[in-house]
């Protein structure tokens, strides 16, 4: 296979620079103003983020997820616990998220640890879900080789259609990251963009501009 090149693919960027100033205090404060924005401005899943894993061994591994919420304890996220990212958090709970918004030029990186949430809120969020959502949840080895697609089908079509309570599985349910830092990235002009680092410091955040 002949090889692309690629080099000539680049977007420049002419947002306004931001000013550290600008920037709220608070890191929870200052996602939510631009989540806001982004809502406003972006076209389809906003809240579509990228969750980093990492097993025992090193090896990282990423994927999309949903975030279903954010407040001061976190960012939640659900998923089965089975699934790959589930078994590395469990051997090793530091993940890393990101959020990346084209049309805002703008993305946002997360840094912290998860633990999963209290099994009554993933009750209620699984039973707020549409029911093939939830057959599939159930029936789903995530992560695991699956060998006949339409089996794996027609058992999510016959128990969507059973007259039986499709209950959350003990295997499905929330994680929520509790961040250690956050970087809030703006394109600019020439590749001069402006990149802002919260870190905690103590029971407070500490903001720092880091080089484009």
């Amino acid at each position: 296979m002949a090889g692309k090149d690629l080099s000539d693919m680049r977007r420049d960027y002419i947002a306004e620079s931001i000013a550290i100033e600008n920037l709220n205090p608070d890191p929870f404060q200052e996602f939510s103003k631009w989540f806001e924005n982004a809502v406003k401005v972006e076209q389809i899943e906003v809240n579509a983020m990228v969750l980093s894993t990492s097993s025992v061994n090193g090896q990282p591994s990423s994927r999309v997820v949903l975030l279903k919420s954010f407040t001061t304890d976190g960012f939640l996220f659900f998923t089965n616990y089975n699934s790959k990212k589930g078994r590395e958090i469990s051997e090793n709970n530091r993940v890393a998220l990101l959020l990346f918004w084209p049309k805002s030029m703008r993305q946002i990186r997360i840094e912290g640890v998860a633990g999963k949430i209290d099994p009554k809120e993933s009750d209620r969020y699984f039973m707020s879900r549409p029911v093939e959502n939830r057959a599939s949840a159930c029936l789903s080895q995530q992560s695991s080789i699956l060998e006949n697609r339409d089996d794996f089908d027609n058992r999510v079509v016959s128990l969507t259609q059973s007259n039986k309570e499709i209950k959350r599985p003990e295997h499905w349910g929330g994680y929520v990251v509790k961040p250690s830092s956050f970087e809030f990235w703006q394109g600019g002009t020439g590749r001069a963009h402006d990149r802002f680092l919260y870190k905690r410091d103590g029971k407070s955040w500490k903001i720092v501009r880091l080089y484009p």
